[in-house]
């Protein structure tokens, strides 16, 4: 089973590595968009983001990695 979801994209969208799956799983790869982010913080060992609809993700990458990619995603759409 691939652990891979994918969003749409309708805007600035970054790739995220989830801490763990689901199912309990391997960790896979998450398209957001940039829209969707309402907070997130970093934990030992992971980094909490709080989306739209009340959803809750635990991803590997650190605020400092999400803050650049949420950047570069933002310029790069903003150049299209």
């Amino acid at each position: 089973m691939l652990n891979t979801t994918t969003v749409a994209p309708r805007g600035p969208n970054i790739s995220l590595t989830l801490n763990q799956a689901s199912d309990g799983g391997a960790p896979g790869v998450i398209r957001v968009l940039t829209s969707q982010l309402l907070a997130y913080d970093q934990q030992i060992g992971f980094t909490r983001l709080r989306l739209t609809g009340g959803r809750v993700l635990d991803v590997k990458e650190s605020t400092d990695q999400i803050d650049r990619l949420v950047r570069t995603a933002t310029a790069d759409f903003a150049r299209q």
